[in-house]
């Protein structure tokens, strides 16, 4: 895997976002790390190799203000590099894993060739250094990412809010189920995920979008992402006071993705009967949807299933379904 396409293919999927100039810097200072490290191992200067680290040391900095930039939605301009990490841990901004990744490259490489000008490093160290430095930045991107279509969702939600809000409204009426698809349908009818992304990127900027949508036009609701259910995990739970929405979501739609999906739906359901009756299955991420209701074996339990508007039912689904029976 190349790091640096990976991360130019990370900033590139940004477009013209006020935090790419300086994601092409942090890019930039990553891609002279590597020349200095090929300079230390192809002529034998062993003080490219601490030039590099003082390289992925800009990268690093230069990652944690465009954090702050985009993630606090505050100008990094005028902060020194030490009052943005405390901000931002403080504050609780960085998931999990990126603080981890943080914490490591500053504790092993950015402290102390700050704190030590005598420190030199060799050809490993700096090796381990832009490899750290790369996969911080790369999970730092996932959340810009998630962080700026949730922020393009929820302009995009406003929008549309006052002409969607009869429709919406005549769903929530008729239940959370109901209301819960309305709101992906109408989501899902202008999210721009680019499907031609890697995994990773298309579920930032799903969960951002949709996180950012739903904030927007249904506040009230409480939406959790990957989240535990014993052995296995719902990609997402809606809960509205004491109910709750199961969601599962798949990128494309298929025959053989429908009766996995409602298989492993049903087993969710089935291992968690009384806290969860309402499932929602999603079979593509971004587009013109249309509804199936499934009634289901379980009583008390209800699933409908949103596929493209094109996408043909394979007709044993459909007999299977009609008789009741595909739960």
């Amino acid at each position: 895997m190349d790091l640096v396409d990976t991360l130019r293919n990370k900033i590139s999927a940004l477009g013209d976002e006020e935090c790419v100039p300086g994601l092409k810097a942090v890019l930039l200072h990553i891609e002279t790390a590597f020349g200095h490290l090929s300079r230390g191992q192809e002529d034998g200067e062993d003080t490219a190799f601490t030039d590099s680290i003082y390289r992925t040391n800009q990268a690093f900095e230069g990652s944690i203000k465009e954090a702050y930039r985009v993630l606090a939605n505050k100008d990094p301009g005028r902060k020194k590099p030490y009052e943005i990490e405390n901000y931002l841990e403080k504050n609780g901004v960085f998931k999990p894993r990126v603080l981890s990744q943080l914490t490591t490259y500053r504790t092993e490489w950015r402290n102390p060739s700050s704190h030590d000008y005598k420190l030199n490093f060799d050809e490993s160290e700096a090796f381990l250094a832009i490899v750290s430095v790369s996969a911080f930045s790369c999970l730092l991107l996932d959340q810009i990412t998630e962080r700026v279509a949730y922020n393009a969702a929820q302009a995009e939600a406003k929008r549309e809010i006052q002409a969607a809000i009869e429709s919406i409204n005549a769903a929530k009426e008729a239940g959370l189920l109901e209301w819960v698809a309305e709101l992906f349908l109408r989501f899902l009818s202008h999210s721009e995920v680019d499907m031609k992304s890697g995994p990773a990127r298309r579920q930032a900027q799903f969960i951002g979008g949709l996180s950012g949508y739903m904030a927007t036009v249904a506040p009230e609701l409480v939406v959790q992402t990957n989240v535990p259910l014993g052995r296995m995990s719902a990609d997402f739970i809606v809960a509205h006071g004491d109910e709750q929405v199961m969601v599962e979501t798949k990128g494309r739609y298929s025959s053989e993705t429908f009766r996995w999906s409602l298989t492993q739906l049903h087993e969710l359901l089935r291992a968690h009967r009384g806290a969860l009756t309402k499932g929602l299955i999603i079979l593509g991420l971004s587009g013109d949807m249309r509804q199936l209701r499934l009634p289901s074996a379980l009583p008390g339990v209800e699933v409908i299933v949103l596929i493209p508007a094109d996408a043909r039912v394979p007709e044993d689904l459909m007999t299977r379904f009609s008789q009741g029976s595909l739960l």
